[in-house]
Formats: structure tokens, sequence, C-alpha cells
């Protein structure tokens, strides 16, 4: 049990500087590299999804989802960081958010560096969004799953007293 615990540790740590490397990587490239890359997945979607050679989506939207997809990303794996090194989920809550938080901010000051490239406070508050539905979306998990083994173990009790 205890070897699991430990290799769980070190799975979702690389995991999660893996995630962080990825989006402070995406914010170091210049601003016609990554318009480049946006604009290579816009006409793919477009490609697919279009009719008559209508535009779907635009480029704007496609970078606005990288944004808040990245994050989600980042809350799932943030909420599992804490719950292999903290297990204690309600008490360290503020500093799961803080930790998207501090994220946000880094990536967006790091384009300050980037030749073409601008911060943006809407961009945090859209990273924000992303990261709290990742939480969010592991908080629920967590719990359903809580819910499901009491559930169960009820289930088997009664079967068992019946018996």
């Amino acid at each position: 049990m205890k070897s699991l615990r430990i290799l769980a540790r070190i799975v979702i740590t690389l995991l999660f500087f893996a995630c962080i490397t990825f989006i402070w990587h995406n914010s170091m490239e210049t601003a016609e590299v990554s318009s480049g890359r946006s604009g290579r997945v816009t006409e793919a979607i477009n490609e697919i999804f279009g009719q008559g050679g209508k535009e779907v989506i635009t480029e704007h939207f496609v970078r606005k989802l990288a944004h808040f997809s990245e994050y989600g990303l980042e809350g799932v794996l943030t909420v599992l960081l804490f719950m292999v090194y903290c297990l204690k989920l309600k008490k360290y809550w503020k500093g799961v958010v803080l930790t998207g938080f501090l994220t946000a901010v880094i990536d967006e000051s790091i384009q300050f560096f980037s030749a073409g490239r601008s911060p943006g406070i809407g961009d945090v508050c859209i990273d924000m969004a992303g990261f709290i539905c990742g939480m969010l979306f592991m908080l629920a998990v967590y719990w359903l799953t809580g819910k499901a083994k009491i559930w169960l173990l009820n289930r088997n009790r009664k079967k068992s007293f019946a018996s």
C-alpha cells in the first residue's frame, strides 16, 4: 500500500509539473508561432464542422478554449496532487485555488517577455474558470466515489445480515 502511494505521488507530481511546463512553454512562444498553431487548429475544426466553407468557430475562440482546457487539466492534477500529499482537501482547498491563480498570473507575466504577446486580465479569468471547473470535476468524482463506496458497503452489509 505504501509503495502504491509513493508511485501515485511520483506519477501525479510529474504530470502536474509537465502540465505547468506545457502551459508556460506556450506563453514563451512568439505571437507569430502561437497564432500559426491556433490558425491551423481553427482551420482543421472548421474543415470538419464547416458547411459550405463557412467559418464555424474563430481563432479567438480556439485560443480561449485552449486556455480554459489547459487550466482545466491543471485543476484536475492539482486536486490529485493535494490528495496524494495532504489527504485533507477541506483543510487545504485555499492552497489548491492559490496554486491555480499563481500559475495563471505567472503564465500571463511570461508574455511580457514574448515577442508580440501581451498579458491580459481576461485570460487570467478564463484560466481560473478552467481551473475551477477541473477542480470541481475532481471534487465531484471524489465525492461520488466516496458515496458509492458507502452505498456498496451498506448494500453488502444488508445482504450479509439477510443471509
